[in-house]
């Protein structure tokens, strides 16, 4: 048996075990697929058309509020602004999608230092929460990407002159204490759905000098997101639990760069977390996964990617095998996200694509394992992509 192949089983176990405590600790063993993307709704429109939508292979979406969801500007949300999705959300009759999650969104042009700033920011998260709560939904999706001024690079942060990086650790750190009260108080036992925080961090995740961990993460495009999650662990004084999406399995290729992400988050993020945030960690971080669509099927706009190499076949089987190792592995949540086509219009949705989660789930469901092996069509697309490199010179 080779070493790729102990690795392998090694990491089964270990996600086995794991997965048991994180089923036991959320009382549930069921694995779901939430829908997310372009073409992400709003409570308007779920209202009008729930009853086609959930005709669709999932067990939930998230979705966005028409009023506002950027919970993290230092500008107070109107209530007023929100009574249309109010009266919206009342309509939803939820059947069969029942893990549901409003969006909040992290670009913000807000001071860390700002005392108040964060009481319109601690206002406007009770806000959205709000109307989670009263929409029926698990909990929030709090998306840390952002789409305008990045809170989170400390390389750019305004007070950087005056302010240390251990200075803003330690404030980020309060905002995320404050941050998940917000949530706390209008929605005790809520999920909070995250695309990454640990996953993203892998490299650190792992024994490095101090020193080292430190400079380097101070540099990166993220350097204080991890110090607002410790806030958001410590700060909890409720059952919630936050889910680390992992938006990098978008990618995957092979079954064990999802076993080997699994134990980067639950295990190894001991050398990121400090130890006296890893026990509140340990306890309310779980694991989800990611799938992308778009990248499966050669729909991405600005480049080619394996699935521009495969038949329509190949990709639906892509797709198929990254849907059932993403349930295999998360503990609760997988996202699925799309960019190119519209699930809810009918809009350019691939071939197989629904039929791709269906079998995988079934298989999931079953405990069987997948019906074919991935590895021949992988290195068929490689071999292509490289010669056509090399004959564009690209």
């Amino acid at each position: 048996m080779n070493t790729c192949r102990i690795i392998e089983l090694m990491l089964v176990c270990i996600v086995v075990t794991l997965n048991i405590h994180a089923q036991e600790s959320s009382g549930t063993s069921g694995k779901k697929i939430v829908e997310y993307g372009w073409d992400v709704p709003t409570p308007a429109f779920i209202a009008e058309h729930i009853r086609d939508m959930e005709k669709r292979p999932f067990d939930g979406l998230l979705f966005r509020l028409k009023a506002n969801g950027m919970v993290l500007e230092p500008t107070p949300i109107n209530e007023a602004d929100l009574a249309e999705d109010l009266e919206a959300v009342d309509k939803i009759r939820w059947e069969k999608f029942t893990d549901n999650f409003v969006m909040m969104y992290a670009a913000s042009t807000q001071d860390w230092f700002n005392d108040d700033h964060w009481k319109a920011i601690e206002h406007n998260t009770e806000l959205v929460t709000r109307v989670a709560r009263r929409a029926g939904c698990v909990g929030v999706c709090f998306d840390a990407e952002p789409y305008g001024t990045n809170p989170w690079a400390y390389r750019d942060a305004p007070h950087r002159d005056t302010k240390t990086y251990a200075d803003y650790k330690a404030i980020v750190r309060k905002r995320g204490e404050q941050f998940v009260r917000a949530i706390e108080r209008e929605f005790p036992d809520a999920t909070i759905l995250t695309f990454f925080h640990a996953s993203i961090y892998r490299k650190f995740c792992r024994p490095m000098p101090e020193n080292v961990r430190k400079e380097e993460l101070e540099k990166t495009t993220y350097a204080l997101l991890p110090a607002f999650v410790e806030g958001m662990l410590q700060g909890s004084q409720t059952d919630i639990r936050i889910v680390d999406g992992n938006e990098g399995a978008y990618y995957y290729t092979n079954s064990l760069e999802y076993f080997n992400l699994y134990h980067a988050v639950t295990q190894r993020a001991r050398y990121l977390i400090p130890p006296d945030v890893w026990p509140a960690y340990y306890a309310k971080v779980r694991m989800g996964q990611a799938l992308y669509i778009d990248q499966y099927y050669g729909m991405r706009k600005t480049e080619k990617t394996l699935g521009n190499y495969m038949t329509p076949e190949e990709q639906a089987k892509w797709f198929e095998h990254n849907i059932y190792w993403a349930l295999y592995t998360t503990d609760r949540y997988v996202w699925c996200y799309s960019e190119r086509m519209n699930w809810w219009t009918d809009t350019d949705v691939p071939p197989g694509a629904e039929e791709a989660i269906r079998n995988a789930r079934a298989a999931i469901e079953a405990g069987e394992p997948l019906s074919f092996d991935l590895a021949p069509i992988i290195e068929t697309a490689e071999a292509k992509n490289k010669e056509d490199k090399k004959n564009t010179g690209k």
